[in-house]
């Protein structure tokens, strides 16, 4: 065979990957339209159609698939030794050429290779039969030398929209300026609104030329491949040129967690070359200690979105955030997982916080000082300004919150506080005490109705819900709540839409919701009482507001605070004495700040004169009871108060009989064994004088 007839192209062997003859193609710009496959002595085993291999990897070809998956034996082998060519056995494959060993060299050019055996070959030009012409893929046909159409086959049938052979015509049918003095030539004509290309050839007998061989091609056909070729090849050369321009990972695993696609960035985040992730798994990549989680699996299990922060093996911590890709059957067909460092700004984010941290502080206190004093919020006490600064973070969100807290204690207090310093404050605060009616009328207060007939007064009302909507919602002693109701309340929460009661339209609602309860909840939860799901829904975030017995430090600012507003109330001067202050401070408090603030009212009208003394609590039954006590029997306080209110009270006696004894702080700390700067503390504690 004539080295003319063949096209040197691209050899590769048949346990390469496709990813290798990708880079090779896209590196070397090779636009052939097969690749040939070898073994591993260079022998011929199976062909790849480049246009068919681009459309695969358009529909997820997997890259780290050997060649071997995708190659078409519909090839025929030819030595390039060869003489003798049967056309009825090469038509329409592809020819494959040897040399002598039977190592690939090339692939041979069939229409030339078919021409040259008509022309040349005299038994061949007898033994062309019509089932050879009908299985070329191309056009084919012979005239004489005067351009009558003597055969044809399928193809040329098809393109020139003839019926048969009785009516073949003549080649001036086809191209109206056929040379006719140059029988050896390439033409274009559109023949009835197809594009051809048709290549003529002389073919002679004794020297002379006798008849015409022509060979036609639709180029609509050829054009339509090679744009639709090329359009994927660049589609796809672009594809990987952003990914692996992205900062980011981006890691594909197919649905059995196998790596079939990595970007650089990869290479940078796992200290990995790509070729050694292609091809893993995640777990032979977590087993490696690569990565510490195998998010891959956790994808398919679940078919959702997930994302978690990991440590690689180089001590980068990542963001992974992993999303399925589904078939058209639901099952997940591919995972892309996208990473992220975020080590350096954990480091900056640290540093930033041990620069800043005491102006930071010093800044938050002031904040929370002038939250308290516009809101008329006691806090003294390091107890109550570390739940202050909670419900001011927690504030800041859209989180719900569940207020818990012995009877009286200000839950009400703290859920003002939490929506007047939200985004939600420019709505007015909704509040229901579900503990003050029954179930049927809570229904129609929260949710509305439109049943004329229903809840009294309520029906055709709006709900409270309906006016919560883009503000906060607080429902008081939420531990009353009705059973029966609880699920709805958990829809409403769930879904930010309820159904007014008498309809059957939902009605949306975005409200945030603060609960709060004196009782035991997930006791309650416990008992059935209360549903276990709408409870972890309220809990969302937790605010646990101390009793008063636990923050004296607050009690001389909260009697002060009250004591204002009841002198402003009555139109009084009402003082109380230091003395007194400190007998208030060492109360149990059962009742908390509501108690606190009963009895200042009841002193005020009590006391004589503008100031409360000490002698005046003895008034109250609360404080009678001690009077009657053994001035030094202590041991009867034993479950009524604890140790530290029975030494204070122990502490003060001494103290007010020393006081009689010395003339000065000076003489007082030496008879007691204490320091002048102690003593002090301890007169100004008690409200003593010399």
């Amino acid at each position: 065979m004539d080295a003319k007839y063949v096209d040197r192209v691209p050899i590769f062997y048949f346990n390469q990957s496709i990813r290798d003859l990708l880079h090779y193609l896209l590196q070397n710009d090779i636009d052939n339209d097969h690749i040939i496959l070898c073994d591993a002595r260079r022998k011929p085993c199976g062909i790849i159609h480049t246009g068919k291999l681009y459309k695969e990897i358009a529909f997820g070809l997997q890259f780290d698939h050997v060649l071997e998956s995708i190659c078409d034996s519909s090839y025929v082998t030819l030595s390039q030794n060869c003489r003798f060519i049967n056309p009825e056995l090469i038509a329409g494959k592809t020819i494959v050429v040897t040399d002598e060993d039977g190592r690939c060299v090339g692939i041979a050019n069939q229409t030339a290779l078919l021409l040259d055996h008509i022309k040349s070959d005299d038994t061949y030009r007898k033994k062309i039969s019509k089932s050879f012409l009908a299985d070329l893929n191309f056009g084919f046909m012979f005239s004489d030398i005067h351009g009558n159409i003597l055969s044809m086959n399928t193809a040329a049938n098809r393109l020139l929209c003839k019926t048969g052979l009785s009516s073949l015509g003549r080649i001036d049918d086809i191209l109206p300026r056929f040379n006719y003095s140059n029988l050896k030539q390439t033409y274009q004509a559109v023949y009835r609104d197809i594009s051809l290309e048709i290549q003529s050839y002389p073919y002679y007998e004794a020297d002379e030329p006798v008849k015409i061989a022509l060979f036609l091609f639709n180029l609509s056909d050829l054009h339509a491949s090679k744009k639709s070729l090329a359009e994927v090849k660049a589609k796809y050369k672009e594809l990987l040129e952003i990914a692996n321009h992205s900062y980011d990972e981006i890691y594909v695993t197919d649905n059995t967690c196998m790596c079939v696609f990595v970007n650089k960035a990869c290479e940078r985040i796992y200290g990995l070359r790509r070729e050694e992730m292609l091809g893993k798994t995640s777990a032979q990549m977590k087993a490696g200690g690569f990565i510490s989680s195998d998010l891959s699996e956790k994808v398919i299990q679940t078919k959702r979105r997930l994302q978690e922060v990991q440590t690689t093996k180089i001590g980068q911590k990542i963001l992974v955030i992993a999303s399925p890709i589904l078939d058209k059957n639901g099952d997940v067909r591919r995972v892309v997982i996208n990473s992220r460092e975020i080590s350096d700004m954990i480091d900056v984010r640290v540093s930033a916080d041990n620069l800043s941290r005491q102006n930071y502080s010093n800044i938050a206190d002031k904040l929370m000082d002038l939250t308290l004093t516009s809101n008329k919020i006691v806090a003294e006490s390091g107890i109550m300004r570390k739940v202050i600064k909670q419900v001011t973070r927690i504030s800041q969100t859209d989180a719900h919150v569940l207020i818990s807290g012995e009877t009286g204690v200000g839950k009400d207090v703290i859920a003002t506080l939490i929506h007047e310093i939200s985004s939600r404050r420019g709505h007015n605060l909704v509040r229901l005490d579900c503990g003050a009616l029954s179930g049927e009328l809570i229904e129609s207060e929260l949710f509305g109705s439109e049943t004329p007939a229903a809840a009294g007064r309520n029906a055709g009302r709006p709900g409270l819900l309906a006016l919560a909507d883009k503000s906060t919602l607080f429902l008081d002693k939420i531990d009353e709540f009705p059973y029966d109701l609880q699920g709805k309340l958990l829809h409403a929460i769930d879904d930010k839409c309820y159904t007014p009661m008498g309809s059957s339209r939902s009605v949306n609602s975005d409200f945030r919701l603060v609960a709060a309860t004196s009782k035991n909840l997930p006791e309650l939860v416990r008992e059935g009482r209360f549903r276990e799901d709408l409870y972890y829904r309220l809990n969302v975030m937790s605010v646990v507001i101390p009793p008063l017995r636990e923050r004296q430090e607050d009690i001389p600012f909260l009697i002060q605070s009250f004591l204002s507003g009841i002198n402003k109330a009555a139109g009084t001067q009402k003082r109380i004495s230091p003395g007194t202050i400190e007998q208030l401070k060492r109360h149990q408090w059962g009742g908390n700040l509501r108690e606190l603030k009963n009895i200042l009212e009841q002193l005020c009208v009590l006391s004589d004169g503008d100031q409360i003394e000490e002698k005046d609590l003895f008034l109250l039954p609360e404080f009678a009871a001690n009077e009657a006590e053994p001035a030094d029997d202590y041991t009867s306080l034993i479950g009524q108060r604890e140790l530290p209110a029975i030494l204070d009270l122990l502490e003060e006696k001494l103290l007010r009989s020393s006081v009689k004894q010395c003339d000065s702080t000076y003489s007082l700390g030496k008879l007691l064994g204490i320091s002048q700067a102690t003593a002090v503390r301890k007169l100004q504690k008690y409200g003593l004088r010399f």
